[in-house]
């Protein structure tokens, strides 16, 4: 764990919010995410028997850079451990969500245009902008043109909490001799799993997915570091952490279709082409007069930043016209922009209450996808039962179709002490529900654990668990 997950991980310093604020906000999308996915289920099958709620503990002196940087939260969050580094699973989801954008090294890669495929573009000025706290921990070479896409960077080797620190602590959590050394890696893998889904559910913000770093860098509150996306404050301050609402999960064929996908249903798809950002919002239009009428439709496509959403050919002119102006409602009667016509010139903008109503309909999205991708992170089932032709031996069959990988069987004691049967078997491919090995247990054996690890039959990572049925 400290190697995989932590070994780079850099403290947390006072910064400007680039993404959902991390306390509020991602901590409870995390905690519905995992309310809405089979993480609890899941969990219980590979013997945490609290599911959530079951203790996991990380030892200060196993994890002394995680430890710290939890220790600069307070307590009160329901994300730090106590001083034996222990906390509930949950917690330990949660921290992930939290650490995942602890500095902005980090966070300049939670962004993603899908209509371009490429990640936040550090606009000149971008740094100068930044807090002095912030220059100093990043200093001026150290931030690239380009930050990389979200897909891409929750499975760069450079990601401390990527899609590999996840797999290698998931197998470990069931591959540990001792209860404890699962208990440990379990938690690294939820704090990996915590990360990810963060990533994912930063493309449910508009200026996320719209290449927008200048939405994040408004001045927020009197404070010098008090800088964020308005959006997002609106968001933290209407729902706090516990008034996140629940959803339930959708699921995506592969991680990155989580993200986007042909079929237009990735979660950056859907909210690129259905919100605004605030740097995004159509440019300001000179309404034509006379016989220039006929113009006014491709003068509003020309406004667009972005392709979508697009604009109505007609708009209330005479409602935009008076001191109030006109409100631009989407396709589910939720306000996309406020419009007004002063002195000839159609502005768009947006304030509060608007962008409320985008935030009343976002969440729920944005727990719905991150639930999808727990379950999808911990999709990978096998099963076993007795050969009825021989009580010694057990057939394992997967319940998800499987790459090439290997196969692990291990026996628990009574002591909850786990060790491997014989030598790892070589699996090269198998379908949903096909039989894919028979192999000798220890009649003495008190339980049975199964383990692959590998590519799925789409060829992407995956680990696989199970358990013999009794």
């Amino acid at each position: 764990m400290k190697k995989t997950i932590l070994g780079a991980l850099i403290l947390a310093l006072a910064a400007p919010a680039h993404a959902w604020e991390a306390q509020t906000t991602h901590a409870g999308l995390a905690e519905q995410a995992a309310s809405g996915s089979t993480l609890h289920d899941r969990l219980v099958a590979l013997g945490f028997a609290g599911g959530l709620y079951d203790e996991l503990t990380v030892p200060p002196k196993d994890a002394p850079t995680l430890i710290e940087a939890l220790s600069r939260y307070s307590p009160v969050h329901g994300f730090v451990p106590d001083n034996r580094g222990r906390q509930f699973a949950v917690g330990w989801l949660v921290a992930g969500a939290v650490l995942a954008d602890s500095t902005p090294s980090w966070s300049v890669h939670h962004f993603f245009d899908p209509t371009t495929g490429e990640g936040a573009s550090l606009e000149t000025g971008f740094v100068e902008r930044l807090t002095a706290a912030v220059q100093r921990q990043l200093g001026r070479a150290d931030v690239p043109e380009r930050g990389a896409a979200a897909p891409i960077w929750v499975e760069a080797k450079e990601n401390p909490f990527g899609l590999a620190g996840f797999i290698d602590q998931y197998a470990k959590a069931v591959r540990a001799p001792s209860p404890g050394e699962r208990g440990r890696a379990m938690a690294g893998a939820l704090v990996a799993a915590g990360a990810i889904v963060h990533v994912l559910q930063d493309m449910a913000s508009p200026s996320h997915v719209r290449d927008d770093l200048r939405a994040h860098l408004a001045r927020l509150g009197p404070a010098r570091d008090d800088l964020g996306s308005r959006f997002e404050r609106i968001a933290a301050l209407a729902y706090g952490r516990l008034g996140v609402p629940s959803a339930a999960a959708i699921a995506r064929p592969s991680l990155r279709a989580f993200f986007t996908d042909a079929d237009g249903k990735g979660l950056a798809d859907v909210t690129a082409s259905s919100w605004f950002s605030a740097s995004t919002l159509p440019r300001p239009v000179h309404l034509p007069t006379g016989s220039e009428r006929d113009v006014l439709a491709e003068r509003l496509t020309e406004a667009l930043v972005k392709p979508a959403p697009a604009l109505p050919s007609q708009l209330n002119l005479l409602v935009a016209a008076t001191d109030d102006g006109a409100t631009l409602d989407g396709a589910t009667g939720v306000c996309l922009a406020r419009y007004r016509v002063d002195h000839g010139v159609l502005r768009f903008s947006s304030d509060d209450d608007c962008l409320l109503e985008q935030v009343d309909a976002i969440l729920p999205q944005a727990v719905g996808y991150g639930a999808g991708l727990l379950d999808w992170l911990f999709r990978g089932q096998l099963d076993a039962t007795r050969d009825p032709g021989n009580g010694g031996q057990i057939i394992v069959v997967a319940r998800t179709a499987l790459g090439a990988g290997t196969l692990e069987v291990l026996t628990e004691d009574a002591r909850g002490l786990r060790s491997a049967v014989g030598q790892p078997v070589t699996i090269t491919k198998a379908a949903k529900d096909d039989p894919i090995a028979t192999v000798a247990v220890p009649a003495t054996a008190d339980k049975v654990y199964l383990l692959f690890q590998g590519v799925d039959g789409g060829g992407e990572a995956l680990v696989a668990v199970g358990a013999l049925a009794e």
